[in-house]
């Protein structure tokens, strides 16, 4: 009878082992649980939040795709006139989950949406009067937010494209930015 109560003593033994994963199963990365666990967290934050945070995405995005252009025409220098390069640009790309587009100060305002269009007759508005043109976040429905930064041909900008200091026109055209809400609260 010794036989019996050793089969049930080493099945119950072989039972406990392969219940704590002496298998070889494979061990769940804990920290990599956590991360995706505190991103799916549910986030309360205020409208003001949202907007500073598009504000923050926006900015350097529209920064560096400015820069991009400069550099593209210091290379090829197509024309030495930067207003007539600027107007004719057509930029549309997509890049952290935004969707961004140049509109030059031209753009007929059937191609612009009805912000971009409230938007531009401000910033030439703005300019009339001689005021400071800043950049600007707009919500566009309930999901998406409409990033504004206007381009401005200034002092600095003129010496280093060597361009005559009295170059016409400093309002050269903004940068519209569309970013989907969730991204924003996502990135926060």
């Amino acid at each position: 009878m010794i036989f019996p109560r050793f089969g049930i003593l080493y099945f119950g033994f072989l039972l406990l082992i392969s219940s704590c994963g002496g298998s070889g199963e494979q061990k769940v990365d804990t920290s990599a649980v956590q991360e995706e666990m505190d991103r799916r967290e549910v986030k309360r934050v205020t409208p003001e939040e949202i907007i500073k945070a598009a504000y923050q995405k926006g900015k350097p995005l529209a920064q560096e795709m400015f820069s991009v252009l400069v550099s593209t025409y210091q290379q090829e220098n197509p024309t030495p006139d930067f207003v007539a390069y600027m107007q004719s640009q057509s930029v549309h790309t997509f890049a952290d989950d935004a969707t961004i587009h140049w509109v030059p100060v031209d753009t007929p305002a059937s191609e612009l949406s009805e912000y971009e269009q409230q938007i531009m007759e401000a910033y030439r508005y703005s300019q009339q009067q001689r005021e400071e043109l800043i950049d600007n976040v707009q919500r566009m429905g309930e999901d998406t937010l409409l990033y504004t930064y206007p381009i401005i041909l200034n002092d600095t900008l003129k010496q280093k494209l060597s361009l005559p200091a009295d170059t016409a026109q400093p309002f050269l055209g903004m940068w519209s930015i569309h970013f989907s809400q969730k991204s924003i609260v996502q990135g926060m």
